[in-house]
């Protein structure tokens, strides 16, 4: 069914704050009078998937479609997929081949077989990589770019564990679950909800603050521990099935995802890194009212808050089909309400997001996704007042598989931040521009079962400007208007 992972705007835009200092005194304190501080939303990502163990009725899922499912789908020319993937001694039976914690598990816990027999099981994986960027910025940050944020450097930007037991969707009986996942490594600053991995001020909670990431006027490790699902879900055998998931977890809004197995991409889009959350705290009910048909309602508090001090609710709700041969699907999602900004400030914020996906074959993929978002009281116009700012979006993918182990992709973005709220974060009446575009083609290779390599060449230019701040763009320390970046990870799954 649904899961995804949401994120806030306060950690993808925090970098800005802290570097812009050539600021004059007089725009410092109108900030401080009137412009809210950055929420915590998916701008922190940790996307959104749920685990690369999904059952069959969950991978189908309306709300995660799939362009390329590597690890999962064989390619245009295999001919036994029940045997294809067997590539070494370690693979069971049933070709399960990365489930080596699980085995480990099964033949040296005394109590995970009991637990196992109750359908409960753990899993994994590894994700590191490493991004070059040509223009050597000063700070070594790929800023605005998230995730793969560190340049010319190597990361381990997951170590993720999860232990589940998973719905039995589709049965005539009411069944129950329940998930939580642990995310160790430098992603983890983009996953954090306020009130859980941070302080209600936004300083960190148990990881370490001596580090050089920056978030309004707190300082965070490079490497540290974020918890980004947490949920219960019930199943009950109504229509074609409902699952009600109570808890923390990933926001079903989007088409990219926090979790690395589950995007074809290293690097993300600007609409998940700064126009989407990446979770909440609240309830979500799906329902599958037909075979191809499915909505979505739920309530939470708010974009990546695992409490809200303001005790604000927001509405989640979503329409989503699939055709009848599973080549196309259309999800529309909305996630409207009060977000905290500041200490006590609050205002309302819309964001809806439409993904088409399409196969116009075995191996062709094409998806189109566009989001528009609208915050209330989300800049400061030339005359000092507080106005609604707006972001909108419209990227395209296309994947091509070549083989059942090797494929293509590649990526166009244009982002709009039209009243710079989301990305650099300063009154829209010092800054010129606003708008961010991105190619990036890359490939995904599976030398094993359990392995995926994905290099990637990425391009970003902006005509983002603020004389006023010495800003001449939003790339190289905010000394450049364009970005050329050459890295990739590799993802072992356990």
């Amino acid at each position: 069914m649904i899961t995804k992972i949401a994120l806030s705007p306060n950690y993808r835009t925090s970098w800005n704050k802290m570097r812009i200092k050539k600021i004059t005194q007089w725009i410092v304190v109108a900030l401080a009078i009137s412009l809210p501080a950055p929420g915590f939303g998916q701008q922190n990502q940790i996307e959104t998937a749920d685990s690369v163990v999904e059952i069959q009725s969950e991978a189908e899922s309306l709300y995660q479609p799939v362009a390329l499912s590597m690890p999962e789908t064989p390619g245009c020319e295999v001919t036994d997929p029940g045997t294809t993937n067997c590539v070494n001694e370690m693979c069971l039976p049933e070709c399960q081949c990365c489930n080596f914690l699980d085995q480990f598990l099964m033949s040296h816990s005394p109590v995970y077989p009991s637990m196992k027999s109750n359908r409960v099981q753990v899993g994994g994986w590894l994700d590191q990589g490493f991004t070059g960027n040509f223009q050597k910025p000063s700070n070594n940050f790929n800023l605005p770019v998230t995730f793969n944020d560190r340049s010319n450097e190597y990361q381990m930007n997951q170590l993720y564990l999860f232990m589940e037991r998973q719905v039995n969707y589709g049965g005539d009986e009411l069944d129950w679950g329940f998930r939580a996942d642990l995310l160790y490594g430098t992603d983890y600053f983009y996953t954090t909800a306020l009130g859980l991995e941070t302080e209600s001020d936004g300083s960190p909670h148990w990881n370490s603050a001596n580090g050089p990431r920056t978030s309004g006027s707190s300082t965070y490790a490079m490497y540290g521990l974020a918890m980004p699902q947490l949920y219960a879900e019930l199943y009950v055998p109504w229509l074609d099935g409902v699952s009600i998931k109570a808890g923390h977890f990933y926001t079903p809004i989007g088409y990219e995802k926090v979790t690395a197995p589950d995007n074809f991409f290293y690097s993300h889009s600007y609409s998940m890194q700064y126009g989407e959350p990446f979770t909440h705290t609240g309830i979500l009910t799906t329902f599958q009212v037909t075979e191809q048909l499915q909505l979505l309602a739920g309530v939470a508090r708010g974009w990546d808050a695992w409490e809200d001090p303001n005790d604000d609710a927001e509405l989640l709700a979503g329409i989503g089909w699939n055709s009848s041969d599973k080549d196309t699907s259309i999800n529309l999602t909305l996630t409207s309400g009060d977000q905290d900004n500041g200490v006590s400030n609050t205002a309302n914020r819309t964001l809806v997001s439409f993904v088409l996906s399409h196969n116009f074959s075995d191996c062709l993929t094409y998806v189109f996704q566009s989001d528009f978002g609208i915050q209330d009281n989300g800049t400061i116009n030339n005359q000092f007042q507080v106005v609604p700012a707006k972001w909108y979006s419209f990227n395209q993918y296309l994947y091509y598989d070549v083989t059942e182990t090797f494929a293509w992709g590649a990526r166009f973005e244009y982002f709009r931040d039209q009243n710079f709220s989301r990305v650099l974060q300063i009154p829209e009446f010092v800054a010129a521009g606003g708008n961010y575009y991105e190619l990036t083609v890359g490939a995904n290779w599976r030398p094993h079962p359990c392995v995926t390599v994905r290099p990637e060449l990425r391009f970003d230019w902006s005509d983002t400007r603020s004389n006023l701040l010495n800003i001449q763009g939003p790339y190289r320390n905010f000394q450049s208007d364009y970005q050329v970046l050459l890295g990739g990870d590799v993802i072992i799954r356990f």
